[in-house]
């Protein structure tokens, strides 16, 4: 999967070199089997992962609350990506954006800042067939999404392992309904 290659490099990348999202490997490789190139994703966080997302989706929304590192991201976006810069408030605006695509969004990615309130807010914005992914969704600090999403009538396949950079092992999560867009 490339993890010698992102430790060494200290960057999301591929044994090829090319970014990743900083997810676990199980996760990663189950999402590379079922994404189509016609759906729309939404990202808390932007980074590698909005560049991978961009090279296999046709259109990625991306928010980031931190300025400096949204202005780096931005010189290298590919033009079906685009990119937000929003401050971070609880609940506030940041965790809002995701609910202006009303209906619009496959995939609802959580990797930004809290957390939960972004959870809570993206419902409306996923097609019926929509999921959303929780990195770190073992981190006791965001089972209140999980307890959401739970409340919600999502069911959740969990990958725990390994991801790129450390040799943590951690867990990311997909939440879906029946007839979801990854088959599940």
């Amino acid at each position: 999967m490339g993890w010698f290659e992102s430790f060494r490099a200290k960057q999301a990348i591929g044994r090829d070199g090319k970014p990743i999202p900083w997810i676990t490997y199980p996760c990663l490789s189950f999402l590379e089997e079922r994404l189509e190139s016609s759906m729309n994703v939404f990202e808390y966080g932007c980074g590698n992962s909005t560049l991978w997302w961009a090279s296999r989706v046709q259109r990625v929304v991306s928010c980031e609350h931190d300025q400096l590192w949204y202005d780096e991201v931005k010189k290298t976006v590919p033009a079906n990506v685009e990119l937000y810069h929003i401050p971070l408030e609880r609940d506030g605006a940041y965790s809002r954006l995701a609910a202006k695509f009303h209906r619009e969004l496959d995939i609802v990615f959580v990797d930004g800042r809290d957390r939960v309130n972004c959870v809570k807010q993206s419902l409306g914005a996923l097609r019926p067939n929509g999921v959303v992914i929780l990195d770190n969704s073992d981190d006791s600090e965001y089972c209140g999404a999980l307890q959401f999403l739970l409340a919600n009538n999502y069911k959740f396949l969990h990958f725990r392992g390994p991801g790129p950079i450390t040799s943590a092992v951690w867990r990311t999560t997909i939440f879906y309904k029946q007839d979801n867009c990854l088959r599940i």
